[in-house]
């Protein structure tokens, strides 16, 4: 079922599936870095989207694009294959499972940046969710060096915490409230973390589903999860705080399709790019996709810089937080990358 290794990490040969993988180390990579590009990306429909669309209704849009993706990605470089020919139908359970707790996580995770903003929420979420989920893959798909696995990973905690402190500074600076919290901030991390474990024992040895099918998998539970929580808080029973005013199905009809966009661009964006990890996964190993793509705030603060410019005028011990770390974010994905050869 494979053609070779590249210093322990093993390439699926071509033929061997019959979807599409990649059969070298930089194409597995760059597809690992997407999913960084991507994940760093998504949140910013939400905070396009904060003062223009009910939360209920964003978040419900959100899922229907990670969905259509994942369809897309099963009919076309997926080939509408569940998993090879000893693929077992009951590692569908880990996918659903996983998708499910990701449903929980990632809600907690687009209320807290609607309550707390995107600066606070962001890293307090992947911060845990980078250190938890990698050593629990690990544990699931032991591929790869983890004597450089693991300081790459320390170093992208390293990093998250110096960004939270620049942003810490930057508001304090401004006269903003910088001790808000993020809603329900060790929930959302610590469930974060646990999604990537169940979705790499789904896809894992030649009784694994496919990588495509398993997004498929996932994507609807996720989406069933979150719309159970979000019809909840419409009627009074709510697990986390509602977001924005009582709204009903009703009224998601009468959105223009523009504001009905934001959802689904930001839901399109993350799933492009957690189905690049899932698929890179398959050949880096799935605990070093995910790190890799967990150094998603360093994109998040490039779109800061460059498109809200949000450190203009910043004190200068928040920008030197800032330079550290883009240091520590770079250190983190070179030793990350040698990891995996």
């Amino acid at each position: 079922t494979v053609n070779g290794a590249v210093n322990g990490t093993l390439f699926v040969a071509a033929g061997a599936h019959d979807w599409w993988e990649p059969q070298s180390f930089e194409v597995a990579l760059v597809l690992a870095l997407v999913s960084t590009a991507c994940w760093g990306s998504w949140s910013n429909t939400a905070k396009a989207a904060a003062d223009r669309v009910n939360f209920a209704h964003y978040y419900t849009d959100f899922c229907l694009g990670t969905i259509l993706v994942a369809l897309v990605s099963f009919v076309g470089p997926g080939h509408l294959h569940l998993g090879g020919p000893a693929v077992d139908v009951s590692k569908i359970g880990f996918a659903v499972a996983a998708g499910s707790v990701f449903g929980v996580a990632n809600l907690l995770l687009t209320t807290g940046i609607a309550v707390a903003g995107l600066s606070i929420a962001f890293p307090l979420c992947i911060g845990t969710g980078l250190v938890l989920g990698t050593l629990l893959t690990y544990l699931v798909d032991r591929r790869g060096q983890p004597a450089l696995i693991f300081p790459g990973v320390f170093l992208a905690l390293l990093g998250v915490v110096a960004n939270a402190r620049a942003y810490g500074l930057l508001q304090r600076h401004r006269g903003q409230d910088a001790g808000r919290k993020a809603t329900n901030p060790d929930e959302a991390s610590t469930l974060m973390g646990c999604w990537s474990p169940l979705s790499a024992h789904s896809m894992k040895g030649e009784e694994g589903l496919s990588p495509y099918w398993s997004f498929v998998c996932f994507t609807l539970a996720s989406f069933f999860v979150g719309l159970t929580i979000l019809a909840g808080q419409q009627c009074g029973l709510s697990v986390m705080p509602r977001v924005g005013a009582v709204t009903s199905f009703g009224e998601y009809f009468t959105i223009s399709p523009a504001l009905h966009g934001w959802g689904l661009l930001g839901g399109a964006i993350w799933a492009l790019g957690t189905a690049s990890n899932l698929v890179s996964g398959g050949s880096l190993g799935y605990a070093l996709s995910y790190a890799l793509g967990q150094t998603a705030p360093i994109v998040a603060v490039l779109w800061g810089l460059g498109w809200y410019r949000e450190f203009v005028g910043a004190p200068r011990q928040a920008v030197m937080f800032l330079v550290f770390m883009f240091v520590l974010f770079l250190a983190a994905i070179t030793l990350l990358c040698l990891g995996g050869r």
